[in-house]
């Protein structure tokens, strides 16, 4: 007769499907005695430009026959691009009524229709200096076209949507597993998600999302600096610079290191004093919010130029990790899939978040900063 351990058994989340800019990246993690593993995962790059979505869902179809998923279900993540993410201030009110009121102040800032966005927002728990009864409410909508197009492409691809989500809620659900108790509240971390196109700031308090805002520098600049500098295409550009970031990669000539660093100083030190701004703003507005910690990952987090100029200029320690080695915990399982042959593990970081959903969404009561996230239709 067979025996249960209650302590030890594996529960495995949905697939976590993070379209990026350019690529594809799809994960189901598991957790068994409290520790992150991998059940399965794929890495496609089909063009995202290409709006057929016949071809779209054949590449992603490919993805989930040898990806080794257990399960059909998944949270989906849209592109940074085709995201609106902006705070603003609004009177307090129910929430019923400020779900409705997002929506129509996000359509009037992307210039479109009420109707055809589907929208979101956090209260993040800013101070009212004021006096006027105001909240900071952070809105997050996208395309409904947009939107329908990618879901569209899973469900003839096999998968069946049961949410959508945002990256940064992904990725701050990931790194905020070990400090859901009551006494990590006043914990507080900033994370930095570089992307391909533009990168993400978050400041968290406990499991909470203090702060956040997007700055529009990504991987892609870092590139076009590559090659301009060392007279390559771009992509041959990115392939180098990414090489070096993949964990067990062969050592690079020091000149071409030297030259690649040269090349991205002055991306790493604008974004490093973008960087230093945003966490002034968050200090003051949060009377006094400082993180201990500043963990940069990303498809592009791990560059050595970035986290570089964010430990000159920020004053505050950088890591590739939290303290608990979370995104570690998934890089044996990473790598014996072949999911770090270019690049590092911090690309995951999105579609870890994504799975981990199903297992941790509404583990502990909704609150400022607490990301809901929003069930597909």
């Amino acid at each position: 007769m067979g025996m249960k351990f209650p302590g030890f058994q594996a529960r495995t989340g949905t697939v976590g499907v993070a379209f990026g800019d350019h690529d594809v990246r799809m994960l189901q993690v598991r957790v068994a005695n409290g520790q992150l593993g991998v059940t399965g995962a794929a890495h496609r790059a089909p063009s995202m430009e290409d709006h057929d979505n016949a071809r779209l869902a054949s590449v992603l179809r490919e993805a989930v026959v040898g990806g080794g998923f257990t399960g059909r279900r998944c949270v989906v993540s849209l592109p940074s691009r085709d995201v609106f993410l902006q705070s603003t201030q609004l009177p307090i009110m129910p929430d019923e009524e400020l779900a409705e009121a997002v929506a129509w102040e996000a359509s009037q800032r992307m210039g479109v229709a009420r109707e055809s966005i589907q929208s979101d927002w956090i209260r993040t728990g800013a101070v009212d200096t004021n006096g006027q009864s105001r909240a900071e409410v952070l809105m997050i909508a996208a395309r409904t076209e947009t939107l329908n197009t990618k879901l569209e492409a899973l469900v003839e691809a096999g998968l069946r949507p049961v949410a959508v989500d945002a990256g940064f809620s992904a990725v701050a659900r990931l790194l905020s597993r070990h400090h859901r108790r009551h006494a990590d509240r006043d914990t507080c971390r900033a994370v930095l998600d570089v992307g391909d196109t533009a990168t993400t700031i978050l400041v968290l308090q406990g499991d909470s999302i203090a702060f956040c805002k997007r700055i529009e520098i990504g991987g892609q600049d870092m590139d076009a600096n590559v090659a301009e500098r060392l007279c390559l295409d771009t992509g041959s550009a990115g392939e180098l610079r990414l090489q070096r970031l993949h964990p067990g990669a062969a050592e690079i000539n020091p000149t071409t290191d030297r030259a690649l660093r040269e090349a991205i100083r002055p991306l790493a030190a604008d974004l490093a004093r973008q960087v230093l701004l945003c966490l002034r703003y968050a200090s003051v507005t949060f009377r006094g919010l400082s993180p201990t910690r500043l963990i940069s990952t990303g498809a592009h987090g791990h560059e050595p130029g970035i986290i570089e100029a964010l430990e000159t200029t920020c004053n505050v320690p950088v890591h590739e990790d939290d303290a608990s080695m979370t995104i570690a915990d998934l890089q044996e399982g990473l790598a014996l899939r072949k999911c770090l042959m270019t690049g590092s593990p911090g690309a995951w970081t999105v579609a870890a978040g994504l799975s981990l959903r199903s297992l941790e969404h509404g583990a502990s009561p909704a609150r400022a900063g607490t990301c809901r996230g929003r069930t597909a239709a």
